[in-house]
């Protein structure tokens, strides 16, 4: 039997970390690490859970709170904890605070107002450390990325583009092979999807995104992805 997902649900309101709580007891995989009412008591809470050897597997945050939002919690543990898998908790009004969290170092987010089989999907999917970009808010955030230069409408690729030098920035240039993976990367891809639509063993493209990250200057898929788009990559 597998272990279960450590879930740590951080928010201010009392109904919310409650009914996800709820939500998530009555799935077999979960187990609730804990809540938490702030940032500061979410940082407490991950040293705890490190300290015990039990770090959760996925932490849902939300982005306003007293005392110490989203955003810089997420910034913390990611200092400390580079490893954790985080998801913001947000409504669709909150694009700027999204894309500010996402930059922060969490992997997506999800909607308040989700159901329960979205909140199960979302978590499962962050635990084995997917990006979690849902399509319309996904749209929204590049659209803000790109205003200004061209059509915010999806772009194919070109021959030019894929050859683009990234020395802006000290940035190295991308190969072809790497290009097309952060194309990817950018549209939501996992390994895996990755992996079939190029004909390449997963180990492959875990070896390619490092590589990307590095050139990129990002710590994980989510900020290349912003990083693909904020260069008009993709």
């Amino acid at each position: 039997m597998t272990n279960p997902i450590c879930v740590l649900i951080v928010d201010d309101q009392t109904l919310v970390r409650e009914g996800f709580r709820k939500l998530l007891e009555v799935e077999a995989d979960f187990e609730i690490a804990g809540t938490a009412r702030d940032g500061e008591a979410a940082l407490i809470n991950v040293e705890q859970l490190y300290e015990q050897q039990q770090p959760p597997d996925v932490i849902l945050m939300d982005i306003r709170m007293p005392r110490m939002d989203g955003i810089a919690t997420t910034r913390a543990i990611k200092e400390r904890w580079p490893e954790a898998h985080i998801v913001i908790l947000t409504t669709f009004d909150d694009i700027e605070l999204i894309h500010a969290g996402l930059h922060a170092g969490a992997l997506g987010y999800l909607l308040k107002d989700a159901s329960a089989e979205q909140l199960a999907a979302t978590i499962r999917l962050a635990a084995q450390g997917q990006v979690l970009l849902q399509p319309d808010i996904a749209n929204k955030i590049f659209a803000s990325l790109t205003s200004g230069s061209g059509s915010s409408e999806e772009r194919v690729p070109t021959e030019k583009a894929r050859s683009v030098s990234l020395s802006a920035g000290g940035v190295e240039q991308l190969t072809e092979r790497e290009h097309e993976i952060l194309v990817q990367v950018a549209h939501g891809a996992s390994n895996r999807q990755i992996a079939e639509n190029l004909f390449l063993a997963e180990g492959t493209i875990k070896n390619h995104l490092s590589n990307i990250f590095g050139k990129l200057g990002v710590r994980d898929r989510t900020q290349a992805a912003l990083k693909a788009r904020e260069l008009g990559l993709v």
